[in-house]
This record gives C-alpha cells, sequence and structure tokens, in this order.
C-alpha cells in the first residue's frame, strides 16, 4: 500500500502539470479560432490615385476573398524648354518639350493574408507615353566671319514613342473589400515597356545631324523599365 501512495505522489504533480499544459494549448486554440475575419464585401470599389504614372481612376471588382480584378486610366500633361549649351558657344540650341502620359491597364490583385491589406498584383498597361521636341538655335551663328540666320542654321524635331502593351508586377497595400468603406492604398512596382522608338527630323545647316535617332534611342534605354508609385484611396460601393 505504502508503495502505491508513493508512486502516486510521484506521478500526481506530473498529471496536474500535463493537465495545465493541455488546458492552456487548448484556450491558445479557442481564442485565435475566435478571432473574426476582417468583414468581407464583395462587389465593385472605385479608386483615384496620383503618382509617377499621374492622375488616375479606376473600376474594381472582388472576385473573392483573395482574388479582385482592377480596371484602370492614367493621364497627366507637361511641357516646358530647356537650352543645350552655354549662352558663349557659338551655337546653343533652344528645346520646347511636352510629356504626355497616357495608359489604361488591366491587374489582379492577390491578397495572401488575411488581416492585412498586403496584396500582389500583375497585368498590364495598354501605353500611349509619348515625348515630343522641337529646338531651333536660340541667335544667329557665326562661323569663319559668315553669319548665319536661326532659319539658315535649321531645326530639329522628334518624337519618342514605346511599345503599346507593357507588362506589369508590382505589391501593394491596401484592401478596398474589407473593413471600412473608405481606404489609403498605395502601388509599388513596374511595367516593362521597352526601349523607345525614336523619330528624327532636322532642316537647315543641322540636316546632316539627322542620323543621331539611333544615338539618342540609346540614351533612354533606362526608360524600358517605367516605375509605378502611387498612392490614392478607394471606396467600396
Amino acid at each position: 500500500m505504502k508503495q502505491i501512495l508513493f508512486a502516486f505522489a510521484l506521478c500526481f504533480p506530473f498529471t496536474l502539470y500535463a493537465q495545465a499544459k493541455l488546458s492552456k494549448k487548448a484556450s491558445e486554440n479557442a481564442f485565435f479560432s475566435s478571432r473574426d475575419l476582417p468583414a468581407y464585401r464583395p462587389g465593385f470599389a472605385i479608386m483615384a490615385s496620383a503618382g509617377s504614372t499621374g492622375g488616375g481612376l479606376a473600376v474594381g471588382y472582388s472576385i473573392n476573398r483573395r482574388f479582385a480584378a482592377r480596371l484602370g486610366a492614367n493621364v497627366f500633361r507637361y511641357s516646358g524648354t530647356l537650352t543645350s549649351g552655354l549662352d558663349s558657344d557659338e551655337l546653343q540650341i533652344g528645346f520646347n518639350y511636352k510629356i504626355k502620359l497616357q495608359t489604361v491597364n488591366a491587374l489582379i490583385d492577390y491578397y495572401p493574408f488575411d488581416q492585412t491589406g498586403i496584396r500582389l498584383t500583375g497585368g498590364a498597361f495598354y501605353n500611349l507615353n509619348q515625348i515630343d521636341f522641337f529646338g531651333k538655335p536660340t541667335k544667329d551663328v557665326k562661323l569663319n566671319d559668315v553669319t548665319f540666320t536661326i532659319d539658315e542654321v535649321g531645326t530639329l524635331s522628334g518624337q519618342a514613342t514605346f511599345t503599346k502593351v507593357a507588362p506589369y508586377i508590382g505589391l501593394g497595400f491596401g484592401n478596398p473589400y474589407t473593413r471600412r468603406r473608405l481606404k489609403f492604398m498605395f502601388d509599388l512596382g513596374f511595367f516593362y515597356q521597352q526601349s523607345p522608338q525614336i523619330t528624327f527630323k532636322t532642316t537647315g545647316l543641322l540636316e546632316p545631324s539627322s542620323d543621331q535617332g539611333p544615338i539618342i534611342q540609346d540614351n533612354l534605354k533606362p526608360l524600358k523599365f517605367y516605375p509605378i508609385l502611387n498612392f490614392g484611396l478607394s471606396y467600396k460601393l
């Protein structure tokens, strides 16, 4: 009998410890299983953004809790002037340029995590981005005691265009289809528009420079990866 009591006394603390561990584990499981997922609101959302693609509007649709689709458009216009060379140079060219950013995009968003708005995005941009420029001398040019007027020196003009369909990959934050209707969102990524195609035209004394198009095109090669950084708001309808 003493041996039985002694064995029981040895085992009893371990039994209590095991029961306590099981009880704690069960409580933890119950806590995590009872945490509600964010309220999911299927359907449509509208979005407005601004960033490296200009100002944009989009419409989104939630396919399910993990996937959503977006269709959007972005526009931006900018024009300016710049001067090539110094005032003391014999030949100084003044340029007028126009930058037109115009894109339409179709994107799929994937939300890998239930409790956050982090998303992975893939899709394509229909790319109408374009750069136009026109240049002419800022003053008459004097060479070997001979003076050439601005019109005699001539002009140069050109245009840079890009591949129309550009694949996109990126990531972002903000899920329009959970919790509140109004959400902050941002996108970070790039689309691949290949190297620009350059058309180049010169007149007058500048006409021998018309073969510079390929050189300009080579200098603009870094533009083939167009960076995307957009911030905006979404509203669940």
